[in-house]
């Protein structure tokens, strides 16, 4: 039974400190936080989940064996979902990771393609970017996804070994050197015979997801599927 205290405090809270979208300005309630619902319907769905053979899918063909690939929205510079990525990875705003993750899990619920995965890989930091950053962006979307699939996170039994420049400038080449062989598993029995769902926030050419894909090539039995939120267009 809910704690009429609790929601006592909670309506208090948005009165006092009340929360906006972050694409209109305009109130939202307390618990969606991030959007209202007409800036969250306007975010560039790609619906490729829906699409075999999508242009995600497209881009690790000959690169990485995998079960299934897509990105949730289109990810275009200036637009809203590009704000809201950057204040979850430079400004602090961990609350916006969660919940894109709770948008990707709502996605593939209504997709009906939770029950295909065994666990999430959100794709690893350097500790030394995380310990700077104090939290790696993808572990935080992958928090939220699991809080409404209930997909367990595996976050810690894989790392990032090298310190790798800035992927922004680098063509695909150069992204690719930038990225080859820098993950490694730690606990390899936790993925043998599972389904795997690689989650990051954007992809542009794919060289971090294929890296961590090889780091897995080697485990009996394994299945790779990747999901990203965005994909950058433009």
């Amino acid at each position: 039974m809910p704690n009429p205290f609790l929601k006592y405090l909670s309506g208090l809270a948005s009165l006092v400190f009340p929360q906006v979208c972050r694409g209109c300005g305009e109130s939202v309630e307390i618990n969606r936080a991030v959007l209202c619902r007409k800036c969250e319907a306007e975010l560039p769905r790609t619906y490729f989940e829906k699409v075999p053979g999508n242009p995600v899918e497209q881009m690790f063909w000959g690169r990485c064996q995998l079960q299934f690939a897509t990105s949730l929205f289109f990810y275009r510079k200036g637009e809203l979902l590009q704000d809201i990525i950057h204040q979850l990875k430079y400004k602090g705003h961990k609350h916006s990771g969660f919940y894109l993750g709770q948008q990707a899990g709502r996605i593939l619920l209504r997709e009906g393609m939770t029950n295909r995965f065994d666990i999430v890989v959100p794709v690893p930091l350097h500790a030394r970017k995380e310990k700077n950053r104090g939290y790696n962006q993808s572990r935080i979307i992958a928090e939220g996804l699991e809080d409404i699939t209930s997909i367990r996170v595996a976050g810690d039994a894989v790392i990032r070994t090298v310190y790798s420049d800035s992927q922004t400038r680098k063509g695909r080449y150069e992204r690719w050197q930038n990225v080859e062989g820098i993950f490694k598993v730690l606990h390899k029995d936790v993925f043998r015979n599972k389904h795997l769902l690689i989650l990051d926030d954007v992809v542009t050419t794919g060289a971090t997801i294929e890296a961590l894909c090889m780091a897995f090539s080697d485990i009996e039995n394994i299945q790779l599927s990747v999901l990203t939120i965005g994909i950058a267009a433009g």
